[in-house]
C-alpha cells in the first residue's frame, strides 16, 4: 500500500469526479427494474425481477472487464486480486414493493434537490452501485493487490436471506465484509428476531353488524401503511363517527364509504421498516382497535378480532400485551410490529415481526409467544428465530473502519446496536458500514425513498479506502 495517505485519498477524489456521472447512470439502470420477488421460474429462484437485476449488474462488471458468476441464480460475486479474498462487501439488489404515496415513479430515478429518489436508491441498490463503484476505483489505483477482494450482491435478502444463508452453506465468506445496508458509522450489533405465524377458524355467522373481511399488510418486514375491511349492519353515519374518533386517537387515517348494502373501510398510516416500528404508523392495528370498538354481534369472528386488539393493541411497539416485552443495557428493548393480516368469514391468519434483544436468547422467547397467543384461542403454525449478532469494537476491521468514517465525514466513529438485521448477521466478524449517517430518515421501506447524491459518492470513496487499506501493497 502507498505510504501517503493523503495522496490516496486524492486520488480517489479525483478518481470519483470523472466517474460520478457514469456511477448515478448505472444506478437509474438498476432501479428502472421492480425487483421485488415474484412467482419463482426457471433460473429465478425469487422471481423475473430479482435475477433481472442480477443479470444487469453482471453484465455491467462485465463490461468494465471483471469476470462475475451468479451463484445458484442468487448471488453474483466478483473478485480482484489474489484468492482467497481477505475483504468482502455484502449488499443486495432486491427490494419491498412500491406502495402507495410516491410523488414520483418508484421504478425511475428522480433527482430533487440533491436527493436520489426510487425504490433501492438507499436499500440496497444506490449502496450496490457505491460498492462496484469503488472496487473499479480500487483496481484502477492498485492494479497489484496483496490480498483479494470479493463483491457479493444477493437477490433474496428482504424475503429473508434465504440466498446467503444457501451461499454459506457452501462457501467460506472472506474473514472481514461489511454491508452497506444499516448506517453510518459502524453497526456490530444486531438483535435478534422472530416471526410467529398464527391463525384460527370458525363457523360462518350471518347476525348483523358483522365483519365480512379485513385486508392487511402483506410484508413480514415492513410496518403496513394501509388496511381495508368490509363490514354490513352499520349506516354510514354511525361509522364515519367511528373513523373521526379513531383517527383521532391512532394518527391513521381512517375512512368509510357506502359499496351498496356493505361498507368499506380504509386505514392509511406510515410504512417503516419493522425494526423501527416507532418511525410509522400502523394502519393495520389501527384499523383493528376501531372494529373491536364498534358494536359488532357477538360472534367467533369478532371475537378473535377483540383478541387480536387485545394482545397487539395500537401503539404498543414493545409486546407488553403480549407478556414478551424486555430489554438489556447492550442491546435495547424489544420490538414488536404486526405487519401481516387476512381475516375471512371463517378463518383469520396473521404474522409479526419481533427484534429481540440479547437477554432473550436465554429465555423460551418462542414458547412464551405462544402459550399468550393460545390463551386467545389462536394457534401458532410457525416461526422463524435467529440471535443477536456481536462483532466485538475492539476488531482491527472495525477499528480501521470507525478511522476512515472519521476522515471521511470529520464526525466521530462509534458502534452502534441496531434492530433491523442484514447479510452479515450469520457471518462472525461481519458488521454494517453505511449506507446513511446518523439521523438521515431516508424512508427506506416507505414511500419516496432516496439516498442523497454527497453521500452516495462520499460512501464509494470509503469503501474504496476500506478496500485499499485492507487488500493494496
Amino acid at each position: 500500500m502507498k505510504d501517503n495517505r493523503a495522496e490516496i485519498r486524492r486520488e480517489i477524489d479525483d478518481w470519483f469526479e470523472l466517474h460520478s456521472g457514469e456511477m448515478l447512470e448505472d444506478l437509474g439502470r438498476l432501479i428502472a427494474i421492480n425487483s421485488v420477488r415474484g412467482p419463482t421460474e426457471d433460473g429465478a429462484p425469487y422471481g423475473a425481477g430479482p435475477r433481472e437485476a442480477l443479470s444487469l449488474a453482471q453484465a455491467m462488471l462485465e463490461e468494465r472487464g471483471f469476470s462475475a458468476g451468479v451463484f445458484e441464480d442468487m448471488i453474483l460475486t466478483a473478485d480482484i486480486g489474489p484468492a482467497p479474498p481477505l475483504m468482502g462487501i455484502l449488499a443486495h439488489l432486491d427490494v419491498v414493493g412500491a406502495g402507495d404515496g410516491w410523488d414520483s415513479d418508484p421504478f425511475e430515478m428522480t433527482l430533487r434537490e440533491g436527493k436520489i429518489f426510487g425504490r433501492g436508491a438507499s436499500d440496497n441498490k444506490g449502496p450496490s452501485v457505491a460498492a462496484m463503484y469503488a472496487m473499479y476505483c480500487a483496481r484502477d489505483l492498485c492494479p497489484k493487490l496483496k490480498s483479494g477482494f470479493r463483491l457479493l450482491l444477493g437477490s433474496g435478502e428482504e424475503i429473508g436471506c434465504e440466498d446467503i444463508a444457501l451461499y454459506l452453506s457452501k462457501n467460506e465468506p472472506p474473514p472481514n465484509v461489511f454491508t452497506p445496508d444499516a448506517g453510518y458509522p459502524v453497526v456490530n450489533i444486531e438483535k435478534g428476531r422472530i416471526t410467529p405465524f398464527f391463525k384460527a377458524s370458525w363457523d360462518k355467522d350471518d347476525t348483523l353488524p358483522r365483519v365480512l373481511s379485513i385486508t392487511g399488510g402483506k410484508t413480514t418486514n415492513v410496518v403496513p401503511d394501509r388496511a381495508g375491511a368490509v363490514v354490513e349492519g352499520f349506516t354510514l353515519r354511525e361509522a364515519e363517527a367511528f373513523c373521526r374518533g379513531f383517527s383521532e386517537k391512532t394518527g391513521a387515517a381512517i375512512s368509510v364509504r357506502e359499496d351498496g348494502a356493505q361498507l368499506r373501510f380504509t386505514s392509511e398510516g406510515k410504512s417503516a421498516h419493522a425494526s423501527r416500528p416507532e418511525l410509522g404508523i400502523n394502519a393495520q392495528t389501527a384499523l383493528i382497535g376501531m372494529l373491536a370498538a364498534m358494536p359488532f354481534a357477538e360472534s367467533p369472528g369478532f371475537g378473535y378480532i377483540r383478541a387480536m386488539n387485545r394482545l397487539f393493541p395500537h401503539g404498543d411497539l414493545y409486546g407488553r400485551a403480549l407478556g414478551i416485552a424486555m430489554s438489556d443495557e447492550l442491546t435495547g428493548e424489544l420490538t414488536v410490529s404486526f405487519d401481516v393480516l387476512g381475516y375471512t368469514e371463517t378463518d383469520f391468519s396473521g404474522n409479526f415481526d419481533s427484534r429481540t434483544p440479547a437477554c432473550a436468547d436465554e429465555v423460551d422467547l418462542p414458547g412464551m409467544t405462544r402459550a399468550a397467543l393460545e390463551r386467545e384461542g389462536i394457534a401458532m403454525t410457525d416461526n422463524t428465530i435467529s440471535h443477536c449478532h456481536h462483532t466485538p469494537e475492539e476488531s482491527p476491521f472495525v477499528q480501521n473502519l470507525l478511522r476512515i468514517y472519521q476522515e471521511y465525514t470529520g464526525n466521530p466513529g462509534e458502534c452502534l446496536s441496531m434492530g433491523g438485521q442484514t447479510y452479515v448477521h450469520e457471518i462472525q466478524g461481519g458488521v454494517a458500514f453505511g449506507v446513511n449517517p446518523p439521523g438521515v430518515e431516508d424512508n427506506v421501506h416507505g414511500a419516496n425513498e432516496f439516498i442523497s447524491m454527497e453521500n452516495l459518492i462520499v460512501s464509494a470513496k470509503m469503501f474504496t479506502q476500506a478496500i485499499i487499506d485492507m487488500c493494496a501493497e
